[in-house]
């Protein structure tokens, strides 16, 4: 379970993206490369038609989730295409799982674990997190609940931020409780572990790290989106379907 931390007010930039990036390898952040293949949508072009269908035509929730960052009740998921899913939010950062940190919130599990039945390890993996439970306790429930939507654990999904995007895995849970507003509540969007901030140049300190908006978490349900492999791999394997779901995205929404 993602754990309680502390927030600080980091200014997020504005989101623009230009030329479609591509990770190089496992461990290494998004840059530009003239020798891979280029997909036959950028990433511009995605968040371009992501943007263009969250509208109040495609809204999944009734009523709004908080950011994680900032506190404020304004997040709201978009169905962007047949089995898509889309937000905008800040990005705390999750330091939770096998990979040990000085945060003094880290807690050593995560609520999904890799292949191998061990936790995932928030330096290592690029995952979200999302609500646990439905924090209304309806069905369907007014927010924005996974299990509705065909999602599970290790569900893949790409994260925009700046002039970069990456492949990450649904790995973690915000805990519920029964407060308006604090910490740890299933109404949260925006939380992602320190290797999911890495890779989009965010700081990454589980303490002072973050960004307050400006990142777009675009969720693939189904089976054929989860990802299988264990904390060794999970990056590059992950990393490996961005130019896939771009292509797939793009297609479907028929830019």
């Amino acid at each position: 379970m993602s754990s309680p931390r502390r927030r600080f007010a980091v200014v997020g930039a504005a989101l623009a993206l230009a030329a479609p990036l591509a990770v190089k390898s496992a461990d290494a952040a998004t840059t530009n490369t003239d020798t891979a293949a280029a997909p036959s949508y950028t990433a511009a072009q995605v968040l371009a038609g992501v943007k263009k269908n969250s509208t109040d035509a495609n809204k999944v929730n009734s009523k709004p989730h908080i950011n994680t960052m900032t506190r404020a009740k304004n997040v709201n998921v978009y169905q962007v295409a047949k089995g898509v899913y889309a937000y905008g939010s800040g990005l705390a950062v999750d330091t939770d799982g096998s990979d040990p940190d000085p945060d003094p919130d880290h807690q050593g599990t995560t609520t999904f674990k890799d292949s191998d039945g061990k936790s995932l390890g928030a330096h290592r993996v690029p995952f979200y997190v999302l609500g646990d439970d439905c924090y209304d306790k309806k069905n369907p429930c007014p927010h924005f609940f996974y299990k509705e939507h065909g999602i599970k654990g290790r569900q893949f999904a790409l994260m925009f931020y700046k002039s970069k995007v990456i492949g990450a895995i649904f790995g973690d849970t915000q805990t519920a409780n029964d407060q308006d507003t604090s910490e740890n509540d299933s109404r949260e969007l925006g939380e992602a572990s320190v290797k999911a901030a890495s890779l989009l140049g965010i700081n990454s300190s589980g303490t002072e790290g973050g960004v307050d908006n400006g990142v777009t978490v675009v969720i693939f349900s189904g089976s054929d989106w989860v990802v299988n492999g264990t904390n060794s791999n999970l990056n590059s394997k992950t990393q490996a379907m961005v130019t896939k779901a771009l292509d797939s995205l793009g297609s479907s929404m028929h830019l």
